[in-house]
């Protein structure tokens, strides 16, 4: 009799796997009602299959239901709750659904079991600066890259937030480290350039600043940020024709997404400085 009910068991974890895949097939090429359906079979036959629940709330992420993925990914959980990456994905969803003091408490959940979760850090520095909490949003982000030695969003952030603090040299620090693990010609090396730029230009450091705004550019031709930075820190240079150069491009590429306060501050100035 127990090798029966063994064999049965057995045979609902094969057949729930097997819709699990069929389900995550489907996810992948995005048909997503049909993979739910196919994900919701798989856990009914089975319901200690939590990977079941774990990938019915990625497909209910992926169509913008994070209710039903927090419901789904409690599920799995209760069925594995040693499973640091649950607790950390239910931390993001539950971040999607603005509910800061519960993903706090998922994502703090997730590094007790798995220390190494540089995302996790990271995610709960975003938190503790929403919650108005900046020494230990400083905490966390430190913690992100020291886990994460190449995740480049962490240099950004902690470096950011550093110099909104006033601690100029800490960001300098940061965002140099940054630059040493960065893919080089990427999008994170410009981005890393110009938040380094605007760092020195808070220094009165405006050679250092040129140089870093020319290296995001030298990258990404066309990123506006650093067009309008530059042709600022010329302008505090008097350098008035590089000025007028790199602002002009700044205003032809601004287009309908560029910062009203920007364009308008771009404007003001080249009038300035075509002025006598």
């Amino acid at each position: 009799m127990v090798s029966l009910v063994g064999g049965q068991c057995s045979r609902a974890r094969v057949e729930s796997l097997t819709r699990m895949n069929e389900g995550v097939v489907l996810a992948a090429q995005k048909q997503y009602l049909a993979a739910v359906e196919k994900l919701q079979s798989a856990a009914a036959i089975d319901p200690t299959n939590d990977q079941a629940y774990w990938n019915l709330a990625i497909v209910h992420m992926e169509m913008q239901r994070f209710d039903a993925a927090a419901d789904d990914l409690r599920r799995a959980i209760d069925i594995n709750p040693q499973a640091a990456g649950y607790h950390e994905k239910l931390g993001t969803v539950l971040m999607e659904l603005e509910q800061w003091d519960q993903a706090r408490e998922s994502f703090e959940r997730a590094i007790e079991i798995d220390t190494h979760l540089f995302k996790a850090y990271y995610k709960l520095g975003q938190i503790a600066e929403r919650q108005d909490d900046p020494q230990t949003a400083l905490q966390r982000y430190d913690q992100a890259v020291r886990e994460g030695p190449r995740f480049i969003q962490g240099y950004r952030a902690l470096g950011r937030l550093y110099a909104d603090l006033g601690y100029q040299g800490e960001a300098v620090q940061v965002l140099q480290a940054g630059l040493q693990v960065v893919i080089p010609g990427t999008e994170d090396e410009a981005e890393l350039h110009h938040l380094l730029g605007t760092v020195y230009q808070q220094q009165r450091n405006y050679d250092g600043a040129v140089e870093q705004f020319r290296a995001a550019l030298q990258i990404q031709p066309a990123m506006r940020e650093a067009l309008f930075s530059l042709g600022w820190t010329y302008g505090l240079q008097n350098n008035r024709e590089e000025a007028r150069r790199y602002l002009k491009r700044y205003i032809d590429l601004a287009g309908a997404e560029a910062p009203a306060h920007y364009l308008k501050a771009a404007q003001d100035r080249l009038g300035q400085l075509e002025g006598p």
